[in-house]
């Protein structure tokens, strides 16, 4: 889909589809000087558009994530945690899935076996998505795809090393969700369960 048919379904602008592709939060494709947007991304981003309220920091985000998963958030301030599971409480995970796009930068790449293979030696690599969903009773496998986070400045340094290419979300058979500043994940290599849900 053009940048502009995708500025005006989402009712934005140009330059914040650009700004969005650009940070991650879109995928695209440049095509002959021509931003083409995803799809299946922007129908997905359309839907999450109806909730409510702005985006929330990193930290908060990874905190509503871990205690819907009924896990501790020790980095919370004792008034933040109890805003976020009062939010828990009277929304649910689904309707906060909006507010939870600045914890990570997705990339789609294509073609990366070895990276694959060096990334589950890695101890920084924590699956989720599609690459932990069964580990959490869901029947959900893709057993070609590998799906998880990284610290963002170890993505770029494994896409430079083994030249991965950037794809379409529907032809990525390596997903990398790039973290920048807060790393929740100390000393763990799969990922809560409510973020690996609202990962898939």
């Amino acid at each position: 889909v053009p940048a502009s048919e995708a500025a005006r379904r989402l009712g934005v602008h140009n330059s914040r589809v650009r700004k969005l592709v650009e940070a991650g939060q879109l995928p695209a494709r440049k095509v002959a000087n021509r931003w083409l947007v995803d799809a299946s991304a922007l129908e997905r981003r359309a839907l999450l558009r109806r909730g409510r309220g702005r985006p929330l920091e990193p930290a908060n985000a990874w905190g509503l994530l871990f205690l819907a998963s009924g896990e501790a958030a020790p980095w919370l301030a004792n008034d933040v945690r109890s805003r976020l599971r009062r939010r828990l409480r009277e929304s649910s995970l689904g309707r906060e899935h909006a507010r939870l796009g600045k914890r990570a930068r997705t990339h789609y790449f294509a073609g990366g076996e070895l990276a694959r293979a060096q990334l589950l030696r890695d101890p920084h690599f924590v699956r989720s998505g599609i690459s932990a969903a069964a580990r959490y009773g869901a029947s959900l496998r893709s057993p070609r795809i590998l799906e998880g986070y990284l610290p963002e400045d170890k993505v770029r340094r494994l896409a430079y090393r083994f030249a991965l290419q950037p794809a379409d979300e529907r032809e990525a058979d390596l997903i990398l969700r790039g973290v920048s500043g807060f790393w929740p994940f100390h000393a763990r290599q799969l990922a809560p369960k409510a973020v690996v849900a609202v990962d898939l």
